[in-house]
């Protein structure tokens, strides 16, 4: 039965999101959108506490600040040019509009929340079922009813 749940909770946790491409020109970002900006070649170089990390290609994390010359962002993950990941630990980061190629926003997926769903509502009714199964019908047997004295 575990085995049924626990992929289940966690893909309607987990699996009702997708990444939406934006125009990185547009300052219409709310503050607390979750967004992912990719940085053009090269990469920039941004300091995470007592590190600098050089050649970062991706940055992840909520919107501080957006406005027409810079995307402020309280970064959760980046990501270099060299294949490694760094937490961002909620340090703010600070982009140049023109440095960006690319931004993505995190929203809520119809069709994905709908599978989800779908699926938990199918594990429920079969868990139920399975139950009712177990337990029998509850009637006390069926058969005949009893002779007459």
């Amino acid at each position: 039965m575990l085995r049924r749940v626990a992929p289940s909770a966690l893909l309607v946790c987990c699996g009702c999101f997708s990444y939406t491409h934006l125009d990185p020109a547009a300052p219409q970002l709310r503050r607390g959108t979750e967004v992912i900006a990719s940085l053009g070649t090269g990469g920039g170089e941004f300091a995470v506490g007592q590190i600098t990390i050089h050649g970062v290609t991706k940055v992840a994390g909520r919107v501080a600040l957006a406005d027409g010359d810079s995307l402020v962002i309280a970064a959760r993950r980046l990501w270099s040019a060299s294949g490694d990941d760094y937490s961002g630990d909620e340090g703010l980061i600070t982009i140049p509009r023109g440095q960006l190629s690319g931004l993505a926003e995190r929203r809520v997926s119809a069709w994905k929340t709908g599978v989800a769903l779908g699926a938990g509502v199918a594990v429920l009714a079969s868990a139920i079922a399975g139950i009712h199964q177990l337990l029998g019908s509850g009637s006390g047997g069926g058969g005949k009813p009893p002779p007459l004295p």
